[in-house]
């Protein structure tokens, strides 16, 4: 799925070096995280979860898969999976991370220009509107690049939060 995902452009990666050793790293990102099970359907709304923790998911000692929590009146709603692997070579802690969308988003991609387009086809037999073709098109396209922002968005904050990390562990190397 990841390389069909790279085909359409909804998908990105990055790696990230941090001069921590790696289980100091995982214990960092623990912090920011509320522990759920990966598919991320779980009792626990997004909105009861304490306003600590910024991802929710599940975090390995080599690994890592975690998603942005939503926020009570977030409008963004459409957060990305970020799965990391995590090794560590000469006392620094390499991480590479890709970031695709959520299946859920991904299918409604697909779905709902299908819906759209059923509906426009029943409402051609009645009228002679052919304008009616274009909403699947213009809905798939609006979709689309609402998913490829967000990846972006995501990239970008997990990114500020990761050197947040590496700048709080150099301060504390400082006072010692």
């Amino acid at each position: 799925m990841n390389s069909f995902y790279k085909n359409i452009g909804l998908h990105d990666h990055l790696n990230f070096s941090i001069e921590m050793d790696s289980s100091e790293f995982v214990e960092n990102l623990k912090k920011i995280t509320y522990k759920t099970n990966t598919t991320f359907i779980s009792f626990v709304p997004d909105n009861a979860i304490p306003t600590r923790f910024e991802y929710r998911g599940i975090i390995h000692k080599d690994h890592f898969t975690i998603k942005r929590r939503l926020h009570f009146f977030d409008f963004n709603v459409l957060h990305s999976i970020i799965k990391g692997n995590i090794s560590e070579e000469n006392n620094e802690t390499l991480i590479k991370i890709e970031f695709t969308p959520f299946v859920t988003h991904f299918l409604a991609l697909i779905f709902l220009p299908f819906f759209c387009l059923f509906i426009a086809i029943q409402m051609i037999k009645a009228e002679n509107n052919y304008f009616i073709i274009a909403l699947p098109i213009i809905l798939t396209v609006i979709q689309y690049y609402g998913l490829k922002r967000c990846i972006k968005r995501d990239k970008y904050d997990f990114e500020r939060e990761l050197n947040f990390i590496a700048q709080k562990n150099n301060q504390f190397k400082n006072y010692k």
